[in-house]
């Protein structure tokens, strides 16, 4: 009978970002005993974090700065998104009443952190 080398975790969606994925890994072995609805809002989150990390990529590529309405310099609006998704997946990891490991729960702040010092610094 041939073996496999799968493991639970090749089902997760390969469009998923490497942090997301990680994040997956690491809550889902951090709580062993999570219910079928903790499961469902960590793949959530883990989305949540995954289409982060997608649009923070698509950042440098039209710049931290756009032109708004009236032709004023407004910040790029995909980085309160970025920034409000990071959020939301630690939340709903949190009201899920999951374990966040700490590298997991840091990998948003220090994304986000990176994300407002390449504004701030760039001046």
């Amino acid at each position: 009978m041939p073996t496999t080398d799968s493991t639970p975790y090749d089902a997760l969606p390969g469009d998923w970002s490497d942090s997301a994925r990680t994040t997956y890994i690491e809550v889902a072995e951090e709580n062993p005993t999570a219910s079928a609805a903790q499961l469902a809002a960590l793949f959530e989150a883990c989305a949540m974090i995954a289409l982060a990390d997608d649009l923070a990529a698509t950042i440098p590529e039209h710049g931290l700065m756009t032109t708004g309405s009236t032709g004023q310099l407004v910040v790029n609006p995909a980085v309160a998104e970025v920034r409000a998704l990071r959020r939301d997946a630690v939340t709903t990891l949190r009201a899920a009443g999951l374990t966040v490991p700490p590298k997991a729960a840091t990998s948003a702040s220090t994304a986000g952190a990176q994300l407002a010092g390449s504004r701030w610094h760039r001046r």
